[in-house]
């Protein structure tokens, strides 16, 4: 995807700049859910760290569709004959419910200000 556009003549320094920041913020995800997967083998009990992760990583695949979708010159057709096309309909259908997976954001903001003692 990255290397398909920055190579691309048509990406705009905006397009690769939001790229490149989901690109990062996938790298931060990737080191916090190791550490995550570090804590519960150890035994310890990484609630906090868990719905951070959640609640991060929610926003970030709502994210990629957005900019998927500004990436592309033709509508995205459920069913079509274009298949990228056609998952990006998919996925822009689907993507509202990609934050109930594993509990609201609400809920994940809960725990999260309680593990901070902010509640």
């Amino acid at each position: 995807f990255r290397r398909v556009l920055f190579r691309s003549q048509d990406a705009t320094e905006a397009q690769q700049a939001e790229i490149g920041r989901l690109s990062a913020h996938l790298m931060v995800l990737r080191q916090m859910s190791r550490s995550v997967a570090g804590m519960l083998n150890e035994g310890k009990n990484p609630a906090l760290q868990a719905a951070i992760v959640k609640d991060l990583g929610a926003l970030y695949e709502q994210d990629i569709p957005r900019l998927a979708r500004s990436l592309m010159s033709r509508p995205a057709v459920p069913g079509g004959s274009d298949s990228y096309a056609a998952v990006l309909a998919y996925t822009e259908l689907t993507v509202p419910s990609f934050s109930l997976r594993g509990g609201t954001r609400e809920i994940l903001r809960g725990i999260i200000a309680r593990g901070l003692g902010l509640r």
